[in-house]
């Protein structure tokens, strides 16, 4: 298939828009650490290998020529990408796209100028970062292209019963754990402790208890992440049950889907700090988990009720 110009200015506005969504997205990260141009600052000293550069109007303007120019290739790369391949010019393509391509970029650019990667913005807010931009690009990509604009594209996710029902699973899920935890921190007395101190720790840094903020942004950061996980898990959730309707096995999906689950919270918040565990004590994450997990599984259930014979089926649980 013949790659016109259409189609490269096309990659060059998306990889444009990207790019300046990041810009954005940084801008007001770093406004809420009050450490203002804080990520551009670091990236240029790490470009220029100058560690704990001052911030000046020709680092930042260097930093953001550069930004561009490398988010106008990663476009040019997606636009050709999906008129040769025919790939759908998709939301759920566009995610892959940013999770996978923007964070290979920003941390091999890291790792080629020997920049410490742990004074870089935390990786949950670089994924999400590379997700939202990922998904700017790709839906410009659609609205350029001969298919459905934004339009078609905000009617073919929201039109999805699987992406529609994942949502839905998520929210019970993400509900359910902050409920738990909002009803833990009121019976001790330090209400919205908990996703302060996990927010701290992810948005600031935090390296023990007495750094611990417990304010709107706060909170409202680290909640955003929160729903994002269990949506992620209810989406991947609703597909495994879908698909276990029609193939039994695949319920051994399920159960594996919680496990990693499971020992990916525990393992994220050990990782976080050590701090965490002893202010979050095990034995609640794994509860509200398992709340979050009932809660989840009972909406799927009545949602499907053939999974139920699918479960007390003989022959699923039987040895070989």
């Amino acid at each position: 298939m013949k790659i016109d110009r259409k189609c490269l200015m096309s990659g060059v506005m998306a990889g444009f828009l990207a790019g300046a969504v990041l810009i954005v997205f940084y801008f007001f990260y770093d406004l809420i650490r009050s450490e203002p141009l804080a990520t551009p600052t670091f990236m240029a000293g790490a470009l220029l290998g100058q560690e704990g550069l001052e911030p000046t109007s020709l680092h930042i303007a260097l930093f953001t020529l550069l930004h561009f120019v490398a988010f106008i290739v990663l476009g040019v790369l997606a636009s050709v990408v999906v008129e040769l391949t025919e790939a759908p010019r998709t939301l759920l393509f566009g995610v892959a796209y940013g999770l996978f391509a923007y964070s290979l970029v920003f941390y091999a650019t890291l790792v080629m100028s020997s920049a410490r990667i742990l004074d870089a913005p935390a990786w949950p807010i670089v994924f999400f970062g590379n997700v939202v931009a990922g998904a700017v690009m790709l839906g410009y990509l659609r609205w350029a292209s001969r298919d459905e604009g934004v339009t078609g594209l905000a009617s073919s996710v929201l039109g999805s019963q699987v992406i529609r029902e994942g949502v839905a699973v998520g929210v019970i899920g993400a509900g359910s754990v902050a409920m738990w935890f909002l009803v833990l921190d009121m019976v001790v007395g330090r209400p919205l402790y908990t996703p302060g101190a996990l927010g701290s720790a992810m948005l600031y840094g935090a390296a023990a208890a007495d750094a611990v903020v417990i304010s709107p942004g706060t909170v409202l950061g680290y909640t955003l992440y929160h729903i994002a996980a269990f949506t992620t898990v209810g989406v991947l959730a609703s597909v495994l049950v879908r698909q276990a309707v029609k193939f039994p096995p695949l319920v051994f999906g399920l159960i594996i889907l919680f496990v990693v689950f499971e020992t990916f919270v525990v393992f994220l918040v050990a990782m976080l700090g050590a701090w965490l565990m002893q202010e979050l004590a095990w034995w609640a994450l794994i509860v509200g988990n398992l709340l979050a997990a009932v809660s989840m599984g009972t909406y799927l259930l009545r949602r499907h009720p053939q999974l139920r014979h699918t479960l007390r089926d003989e022959v699923l649980w039987a040895e070989p």
